[in-house]
């Protein structure tokens, strides 16, 4: 956990001011988001690729082909523990929002966030 310093402290302050004087704010939110809620990353510890390795080129290419017929290759063909696709949905089943998921659904209600742009297919910051 993170220890709340002096410094960081009024970092925070002057950063929430700045927040509440902006006339549209946007987040643009990564994978990190979510790996609190026990959501793995595809790069770096514990990351998805880094366990198993990256998809091929020409599984992008599929993808790019057609992504709703290469999920349901995943989701027919990966669907044991090990598999990266099983991981990765029993991982998402699990999650719960973290208290950054809740600090973006708490600035939306606010309406001092206009948009959330994110990968993430978790749906965690709604």
């Amino acid at each position: 956990m993170l220890e709340l310093t002096a410094g960081l402290s009024r970092s925070l302050d002057e950063a929430a001011e700045l927040i509440l004087r902006s006339n549209h704010v946007v987040a643009l939110a990564g994978a990190g988001l979510s790996v609190e809620s026990g959501i793995p990353p595809y790069r770096g510890p514990g990351g998805l690729w880094t366990k198993f390795g990256e998809p091929s080129n020409l599984s992008f290419k599929e993808f790019i082909s057609d992504p709703g017929e290469w999920w349901e290759t995943r989701f027919r063909t990966e669907d044991k523990p090990g598999d990266p696709t099983y991981e990765m949905r029993v991982a998402v089943d699990l999650a719960e929002p973290n208290p950054g998921h809740r600090s973006l659904v708490e600035m939306e209600a606010m309406g001092v966030l206009q948009c959330v742009v994110t990968q993430n297919v978790d749906n965690l910051h709604r």
